[in-house]
């Protein structure tokens, strides 16, 4: 077998079975373009991120102050969102399940939010809102109905 250099288009040579070497783009990142996520899929991912939550779940839509259907954890919750340079702020509504700690479930949900949208997106999690619109009862709690 012949041990024959490969000529490259950039002037360099690399032997067969060598490892191939990329060019490197040495421009900043300004010169390459920029990335703008819209809001609509920020509220996506941080309904979604609510779903991960243990106690947290999207709640159920209200018409007059009366909650109509129940919550449903595998829903995604109600979320508003606005993106501004790569800043975020986002509002959720949401369901905690009973007897869990309210606090405690909207700081998880806060914290699963900020992970998901960060990891996904890249954009920056400024601020969140979390309201609790209802706590979800299990139905073994539920009074029963003579």
């Amino acid at each position: 077998m012949n041990d024959v250099a490969l000529d490259h288009s950039d002037g360099s040579t690399s032997q067969p079975g060598s490892p191939a070497r990329l060019p490197v783009d040495t421009r900043s990142r300004e010169d390459l373009g920029s990335l703008e996520v819209a809001d609509q899929v920020i509220e996506k991912i941080a309904g979604h991120a609510v779903t991960l939550v243990a106690g947290a779940a999207a709640a159920p839509r209200r018409v007059l102050g009366v909650n109509v259907g129940t919550a449903k954890p595998e829903n995604a919750a109600s979320v508003r969102a606005d993106v501004n340079d790569g800043v975020a702020t986002v509002h959720a509504t949401i369901a905690v399940g009973w007897p869990r700690s309210v606090q405690a479930v909207a700081d998880e949900v806060r914290r699963c939010i900020r992970t998901e949208v960060t990891s996904l997106t890249g954009v920056r999690v400024d601020h969140i809102d979390v309201e609790v619109a209802s706590m979800t009862v299990p139905r073994w709690a539920e009074p029963r109905v003579s």
